[in-house]
């Protein structure tokens, strides 16, 4: 009898280490909800510029608010809420948008920058959240992969079509998709080198609102959504 309470208890206490380690990452890091990231009076800056210093890929990302929603039954929690984002643009000195400017002009030259869009955030591994949100005024949507553990980013943003659609077109009529040449005389304009699809991943690195960093260390204008 005590042989079988020894091997009873021995079960559950190796049952119990096992649910504990779950709840931490490989390497060793605790699991963490979304809203402790970056909830709590933080900023999440992403940084996609690589080994390029001159490239203007870093945002300012600031998440208002979090909504748990009930689960679809698929990976983990699933947050809503809305979120600012801001451009590099220079606060020293603040200078005007020319339109006609060079890249990487249009990121980097003129008046705060930036929308306030709806998120969603669904946790698909410890501390790892896919976070995608429609940019309805910009035209653009973006889908983020985000790995807390590494502080990694990886992005996919689409934007709009700039050329007409054609009443005739319809995806799921073989013979009138893009690849219709009396449709689309110059093929299809996804294939054109600059139709707007970017992915690119970088960095992140989260602090206090209050520090300032993306103003007083990188000199950049916090977009204020009206």
């Amino acid at each position: 009898m005590k042989k079988n309470k020894m091997a009873a208890l021995l079960f559950l206490l190796t049952l119990t280490a096992g649910q504990a380690w779950a709840k931490k990452s490989a390497d060793g890091n605790s699991c963490k909800s979304f809203e402790s990231w970056v909830g709590n009076g933080k900023i999440n800056i992403v940084d996609f510029r690589g080994n390029d210093e001159t490239s203007p890929f870093r945002f300012r990302l600031k998440f208002h608010n979090f909504e748990q929603v009930k689960s679809d039954g698929f990976m983990g929690p699933i947050t809503r809420g809305s979120m600012t984002f801001s451009y590099p643009r220079q606060a020293k000195p603040e200078v005007a948008y020319v339109k006609s400017a060079a890249y990487p002009a249009p990121f980097t030259l003129g008046p705060a920058f930036g929308e306030k869009i709806e998120y969603q955030a669904r946790e698909v591994s410890c501390n790892v959240f896919e976070v995608h949100w429609k940019e309805p005024k910009k035209g653009d949507t973006v889908t983020h992969v985000q790995d807390y553990n590494k502080q990694h980013v990886c992005t996919n943003i689409t934007n709009i079509n700039r050329e007409p659609i054609p009443a005739g077109f319809d995806p799921f009529d073989l013979s009138a998709q893009m690849n219709n040449k009396s449709l689309f005389p110059k093929g299809s304009p996804l294939l054109k080198d600059g139709f707007g699809w970017y992915n690119l991943c970088g960095k992140m690195a989260q602090s206090l609102e209050r520090d300032r960093v993306w103003e007083n260390k990188f000199g950049f204008l916090v977009y204020e959504a009206p």
